[in-house]
């Protein structure tokens, strides 16, 4: 027999009584008897006056049987006890005292819990969750608590026939024991094929395919395991859901079988169903809409059959393809539904009512029945913003939030635009992301207008940063620099870094204002002293010395997007005495002078900086370097770059954690240089992901105006693998984990041209791979693993294969 049956709490009170008895009493009186003394026994680890204070009787105090009956209710709550006893004594004696005996029975106290065969869940959360603790006397109803926990969690997990023991062991102390659970897992049930009776609308794979629980498959995610609360959902929802799809609204379920093989643990699951008839929609109605139009309202609900009806008229299409009414789909009724209610809440009717009416008819000709389906629409009054307030902003100042918002004071209200706005919040990265329920509140006033607070979690943002890299086009080398994105709380930008090694010597320091003196424009100085050796270029020992300053204004007053202007100054110097350079080439690489005038046209709307799931960022740019601005050559430069996002689908929805989103990302590049350009590291370089523009699968500037050519094949001149104009795409589906952490699948191309003339987007090497980044307090670091398509060898004939690459950036 089980422990916890054994420990039947059991209460008496007796009264030996030697006279009259208690009930013997006056009419009118209660009866009561007066105790002498009080008398305990059977305690082992409760003191008796604790015993006593418990039980509320002292000497010399009359006493009823209620009054015993409640200090013994008190002495059982305190959980100590399974059993209590309590007699009188001499009662009725002449002459004699009376004395009340207290007898109890000590609950065994439990000093260890310990779990045996338990594999495939935590002991430790079991206790966790039931508040087991040690050295606590024996709580039976506990106990069963933990074997149910046991049962249900091992049920989860595919093992539905567990089964837990107890065993009280005695320790070397008198009424101290160890409580050791016993369980036998059992086999787990694996299913092996679902089989269903009574169904003639769809095959048993047809239906099986819309379940939570799935019969084994070759493929690792398809193991069957038979998860009991998976199959009670299949059972009282799924399968409703999957017939309601083809418009069988009786649909039930009349009785399931599984049957299991005792050694294999292979099981079959047989459901018996009852079909019903299938409906078909007769006529689709919408009433009470005036903001608006019926046709737009009517649009959104497409049937599976062909269309939409209003009324009898198809809007889209006509009915099935055999001509008759269309079925009836549940699942799209009711997504049009909240498609319909998401519609009007994003155009400020927060208190619209929105009710799908599901109107039986008579069966038709074909013998199928019908339904009437109709929006009953109750719009109310539209809802508008009233306040917008900002907590929790300790350093940052609220204008520089405020500058990020979509929905301001007077806008009629949106959910769309409400998270919107907390998403470009987010995208400042000052920020640690806050739950949604604590980050957004939205309160009606006694208007029925919304008052909407914002709250942020301020984090640290500025960095110092040192440390070593090592990498193909710089060598070994060390780092040390500050960068601080939040200036004075006012989200402005101040970065140095010194980077020092034997191939290079690069100090750079830079600052940028987005809102000059609280204005709108913006301006930004950089410097920079570099002397570099780029080895595998083979080009000798690059000094660089200069800086750039801009300036920038919102494009007629848009709120996202703007034009700058960058003037730039830079001096450039190649000592060269590599021995695959003639003269001729030597000169292009000596001291130069490039005055620069760039005029930058940048729309951006992604929601964050680095790791963006929604949103894009255009940029056009039109360079003049020397001719009229003095300095060396006179060129004209033209670069587009674009990037485009959009998420395919929120995988987590648990509104108290960060949304995991699955994410469609497309970038283009391309870039023209026009005239007399005697820079060589101003051209295009491409391959690689760490100089130049980058293509994953190959190496850093492999990719040449004459193909995939390798740094090692000989006779191939170093100043060849540049060119004077490029195009890439890349397309990526990645997975944002987290706002830190996004892995990803992607395919890239790309190519570089020898002239502007000779651009041919139609010629380009692929790659493909897959990647991933994170956020590291030296900035988003990643790793990509790429197969090169297109290369080649030596030789010039087709090598493809694959590349791994490290590098600094974002995620397109």
């Amino acid at each position: 027999m089980k422990l916890w049956c054994s420990l039947v709490l059991i209460a008496a009170l007796v009264f030996a009584t030697r006279a009259a008895p208690l009930s013997a009493q006056p009419p009118g009186q209660t009866a009561s008897i007066r105790v002498d003394s009080v008398h305990v026994t059977g305690n082992l680890r409760q003191a008796t006056p604790v015993i006593l204070a418990d039980l509320g009787i002292r000497p010399g105090d009359q006493v009823t049987a209620a009054a015993v009956r409640r200090g013994i209710k008190r002495l059982f709550n305190t959980g100590q006890y399974h059993d209590i006893r309590v007699y009188a004594v001499g009662l009725g004696l002449p002459g004699s005292t009376t004395t009340l005996i207290v007898e109890v029975v000590e609950r065994p106290l439990i000093v260890q819990y310990d779990f045996r065969g338990l594999e495939h869940i935590g002991a430790g959360a079991i206790r966790d969750s039931v508040g087991l603790e040690s050295d606590s006397p024996l709580d039976p109803s506990q106990i069963h608590e933990v074997e149910q926990q046991i049962r249900a969690g091992l049920a989860g997990k595919g093992y539905v026939r567990a089964s837990v023991d107890t065993t009280l062991i005695e320790t070397e102390r008198a009424g101290e024991f160890r409580l050791v659970l016993n369980v036998d897992e059992g086999r787990r049930l694996v299913v092996s094929q679902i089989v269903f009776e009574g169904n003639e609308g769809m095959s048993d794979a047809e239906i099986a395919a819309g379940m939570l629980t799935k019969s084994e498959a070759f493929w690792w995610w398809r193991s069957g395991e038979l998860r009991q609360e998976d199959y009670d959902e299949d059972l009282d929802v799924s399968l409703a859901e999957r017939y309601g799809e083809l418009g069988y609204l009786d649909f039930k379920v009349i009785g399931d079988s599984i049957v299991v093989d005792p050694v294999s643990g292979k099981t079959r699951l047989e459901i018996q169903v009852e079909e019903g008839k299938r409906y078909r929609v007769a006529d689709f109605q919408i009433e009470g809409n005036t903001h608006f139009p019926t046709e737009v309202l009517a649009a959104r609900f497409n049937l599976s059959g062909g269309g939409s009806l209003l009324s009898g008229i198809p809007l889209v299409g006509g009915g099935s393809d055999d001509g008759r009414d269309p079925v009836f789909n549940t699942r799209i009724w009711r997504e049009a539904t909240q498609d319909i209610e998401t519609l009007y809440r994003n155009a400020g009717y927060l208190y619209s009512r929105i009710e799908p009416v599901v109107e039986r008819l008579d069966d038709g000709e074909d013998g199928d029945p019908r339904v009437r389906l109709i929006w009953r629409i109750e719009e109310n009054q539209q809802a508008y913003v009233n306040l917008i307030t900002i907590a929790g902003n300790t350093i940052t100042h609220e204008r520089v939030i405020r500058e990020r918002l979509v929905l301001l004071p007077g806008d009629v209200y949106s959910d769309d635009r409400i998270v919107q706005s907390y998403q470009t919040i987010q995208g400042l990265g000052f920020f640690t992301p806050l739950p949604p329920q604590e980050a957004l509140e939205v309160a009606p006033n006694e208007e029925g207008n919304l008052d909407v607070s914002f709250k942020v979690s301020e984090k640290q943002t500025g960095n110092v940063n040192f440390g070593a890299s090592l990498a193909p086009s710089s060598g070994l080398a060390g780092f040390i620099g500050y960068e601080q994105p939040n200036l004075f709380g006012q989200a402005k930008s101040g970065r140095f870094r010194w980077t020092f090694g034997a191939r290079q010597n690069d100090i750079e320091v830079s600052y940028s204002d987005p809102s000059v003196f609280g204005s709108r424009k913006s301006m930004g100085i950089s410097l920079r002293n570099a002397r570099d050796r780029f080895s595998f270029v083979g080009l000798g020992q690059r000094r660089q010395l200069g800086g750039t300053v801009s300036l920038g204004t919102p494009f007629f007053a848009s709120r996202w997007t703007r034009v700058s202007v960058v003037y730039g100054l830079f001096r450039d110097e190649f000592d060269s005495d590599e021995g695959d350079l003639d003269l001729a080439q030597r000169e292009l690489l000596s001291v130069g002078t490039r005055s620069s005038l760039e005029l930058r046209l940048t729309r951006d709307t992604r929601n964050h900086p680095l790791f963006p799931t929604n949103g894009s960022r255009v940029t056009i740019a039109g360079k003049q370097v020397g001719g009229p601005l003095g300095g060396d050559g006179n060129y004209q430069q033209f670069r587009f770059e674009g990037d485009w996002f959009t998420p395919i689908a929120q995988l987590r929805t648990d509104p108290t954690k960060t949304p995991i989103m699955l994410v469609l990302g497309l970038s283009t590049k391309a870039g023209a240089i026009f005239g007399d350009n005697p820079f060589f590291h101003e051209r295009f370089f491409m391959g690689g992901v760490q100089y130049g523009i980058p293509l994953r699968g190959y190496s850093e500037l492999e990719v040449t105006p004459s193909g995939h050519v390798p740094r090692s094949t000989p006779g191939f001149n170093q100043l060849d693998r540049v060119g004077e104009s490029f195009f890439s795409v890349s397309t990526q589906i990645a997975l944002a984990l987290s706002s830190a952490f996004v892995v990803r699948v992607f395919y890239d191309a790309g190519n570089v041209w020898g002239t502007a003339q000779g651009f041919n987007p139609t010629d380009l090497l692929r790659g493909v791979g897959v990647g991933a980044s994170l956020v590291s307090p030296l900035g988003p670091i990643g790793v990509d693993y790429a197969y090169g398509v297109d290369r080649r060898g030596i030789l010039g004939l087709p090598n493809p294969g694959w590349k791994l690459h490290f590098r600094f950036g974002q995620l397109f």
